[in-house]
């Protein structure tokens, strides 16, 4: 998978800590970062599409076959709504335990922590759902130029819940990374240059790890063996 598109992953790599700068000064950043943060998604975009399709290539058909082709703009669409939508997601809640702080009026740490962890719960377990179950349409956009959300989910055949793990690792790393990196352009003194970037790196693995495993569940959903396991509840 990591040779089906090598300059992409090189270019997404260079471009990540810029990505994940803009995500946390947006709207604030200049129009370079901006356009990095851009390129960013477009080689993840390019990247993800051919990992997909090194999984599960006998899809390959018709549109689908060919660079610029409506399969990638479908593929791209699809990852720029969930990238965004999570990002999105990270962004109100980065401010949640201030709020619920606030809200309790400076009640002990036992009733804050629990209040803090019940409503992220709340709120990322749906979203991870959600993030999990229209992300599986990411490997048959690529592969076939289709979405088919409703014969994604329901032809899924494993659990969701450690695509949901896997996500939650992700957007974990990638807000971490953010944090730091806004750290530098604030110009903290304990934050060097060296680290920033180190502490992106985390992020390349478990990207490739979430694309494999949306790869592989539609490539097992689409084998007739795949009929046999248990359904997901």
């Amino acid at each position: 998978m990591l040779a089906a598109a090598p300059w992409s992953l090189a270019l997404f790599i260079v471009s990540l800590p810029f990505a994940l700068l803009i995500a946390n000064l947006f709207p604030y950043g200049n129009g370079l970062f901006m356009a990095l943060a851009l390129i960013n998604l477009i080689a993840l975009a390019r990247m993800t599409c051919a990992w997909h399709r090194a999984v599960k290539p006998g899809d390959l058909r018709g549109g689908g076959a060919t660079r610029g082709s409506a399969a990638q703009a479908r593929h791209l669409a699809l990852l720029s709504a969930l990238v965004i939508a999570a990002t999105a997601m990270a962004r109100a809640t980065g401010d949640l335990p201030y709020v619920i702080y606030m809200v309790l009026a400076g009640s002990n740490d036992a009733v804050f922590w629990s209040a803090l962890c019940a409503a992220l719960a709340l709120i990322w377990v749906p979203t991870l759902y959600a993030l999990a179950m229209y992300g599986l349409s990411l490997p048959r956009a690529a592969a076939t130029g289709e979405y088919g959300f409703h014969a994604a989910r329901a032809a899924m055949p494993y659990k969701p819940w450690p695509l949901m793990l896997a996500l939650l690792m992700l957007i974990a790393a990638a807000g971490h990374a953010a944090y730091i990196l806004g750290m530098l352009a604030y110009g903290y003194p304990d934050v060097g240059f060296a680290r920033a970037a180190m502490s992106a790196l985390p992020c390349v693995p478990l990207v490739f790890v979430v694309t494999a495993m949306y790869a592989v569940a539609y490539r097992d959903s689409c084998e007739p063996a795949a009929q046999a396991l248990p359904s997901r509840p």
